[in-house]
């Protein structure tokens, strides 16, 4: 079984942080900066928790039909785009079609903070005012992403999980393998996150 670990801050802090100086009276360049940085990166964490469900569901399937799996599910994913991803997992979204309208929603303010975001606001970035209202747009896109993909980690994630037969022991386990990949110098990752990592999958394999 693997568990991947998206880059940046622990996911506590990302998620209980309010945001960068978000009551700066007149937010500055840096802050706007670090505003698009947060909201990008829960967009990435977002990406990830979808190719976490596809790739456990493949792992699951093959095990039911006793299919020998000849590449990592993992690997095989994290080569889509993220239009694919969302493609792939609509299927399995029919009975939550409201899910299915954010998770859209959320691919598409995804891809205009990548394509469009800075080129479009390029004047509002010269005042205060215009980077105060960026700030205001980065802090709704970044709720969003975190909405939908806590959504999707404590219904379909965590079911399939399960289904895979991951436990809290099997979680355990995986951690002190980490642990000790971090003590013998194989692993380079800040404890504070391998702790935070830990600490979602529990939440995960508990959610009923």
């Amino acid at each position: 079984m693997r568990f991947g670990l998206p880059p940046g801050l622990p996911l506590e802090k990302a998620d209980n942080t309010s945001g960068p100086n978000e009551d700066d009276d007149q937010p500055d360049i840096k802050t706007t900066y670090a505003h698009f940085g947060l909201a990008f990166y829960r967009a990435a964490v977002l990406e990830h928790e979808l190719v976490n469900i596809l790739a456990m569901t493949r792992l699951v399937s093959a095990r039911r039909e006793a299919e020998r799996l000849l590449s990592d599910p993992w690997d095989d994913t994290f080569k889509s785009t993220m239009g694919k991803l969302v493609k792939q997992l609509e299927p399995q979204l029919q009975a939550d079609p409201d899910l299915v309208a954010d998770l859209t929603k959320a691919l598409k303010l995804r891809n205009h903070l990548a394509h469009a975001f800075w080129r479009e606001r390029a004047e509002d970035f010269c005042s205060d005012e215009g980077r105060a209202t960026m700030i205001d747009f980065l802090v709704e896109a970044r709720n969003l992403f975190q909405d939908v993909d806590e959504r999707l980690t404590m219904t379909f994630g965590a079911g399939s999980m399960r289904e895979a037969g991951v436990t809290a022991e099997v979680v355990e386990m995986w951690y002190r393998d980490q642990l000790q990949k971090v003590e013998r110098g194989e692993l380079r990752i800040p404890l504070e996150e391998l702790d935070s990592a830990r600490r979602l999958l529990l939440r995960k394999v508990e959610v009923r």
